[in-house]
Formats: structure tokens, sequence, C-alpha cells
């Protein structure tokens, strides 16, 4: 499968089940993070309305697919510098790339929430 293809086919599925997962990933999610990095609470439901907000933005204006880059940088550039500042504040490495990760793990968890049946 292609890298577009993939994309596509994240953005198609996100889609389809962000209003029924996001309750479950931002509760799992938060737990998890609340067990191994106290600090990164709020920033990480800070980033999980970002990228919701990037995901329905873009698919409102029929672009959900493909669009991954274009995605991960409307949500660096509303949360990026709180990123950058929680992970500093938890003593993580804080540069762009860190950012640019950290934003990926909170989306992979995102995706990875079953949906309902």
């Amino acid at each position: 499968m292609s890298a577009k293809s993939w994309l596509s086919k994240v953005g198609e599925d996100f889609k389809k089940g962000l209003d029924d997962i996001l309750p479950y990933a931002e509760t799992s999610g938060e737990v998890a993070v609340d067990l191994f990095a106290p600090a990164l609470g709020p920033i990480f439901k800070t980033t999980v309305t970002a990228a919701v907000t990037a995901e329905k933005n873009f698919a409102a204006v029929g672009k959900q697919g493909g669009t991954g880059a274009s995605k991960l940088a409307a949500v660096t550039q509303v949360v990026g510098g709180l990123i950058k500042q929680g992970l500093a504040d938890a003593g993580k490495a804080n540069d762009n790339a860190a950012v640019q990760n950290y934003i990926n793990s909170v989306v992979a968890i995102l995706n990875a929430a079953p949906a309902k049946a």
C-alpha cells in the first residue's frame, strides 16, 4: 500500500469513527498519560482537541485523504508552542521533531481506539 493510499485510508477511517471513538480514546489516553507522564495530561487533552478539530476541518472541505502532513502542520501551529513547553517542563526533549512525534503519538492513540459496533 502506498503512503498516499495509507494516508487516505487513515483519513477516511478517522472521519467515519471519530464520534464513536473519541470518548474512549480521550479516556483511555488520559489514564495512560496520567499514569506514565502526569505532567503531560493537560497537553494530551489539548492535543486531542486540536487533532480532532483539524480532522473535522479537512473533512468539511473534502480533503480528509492524503493530507497527513497538512493536518500535522495545522495541529502544530495551534498547539506546538504549548507542547514544546510542556515537554520541557516534563524533562523531555522539546525540539520540533519531539513536538511532531508527540502529536503523531496522540493521533496514533485516537486511531487505535476501537469503534463502536
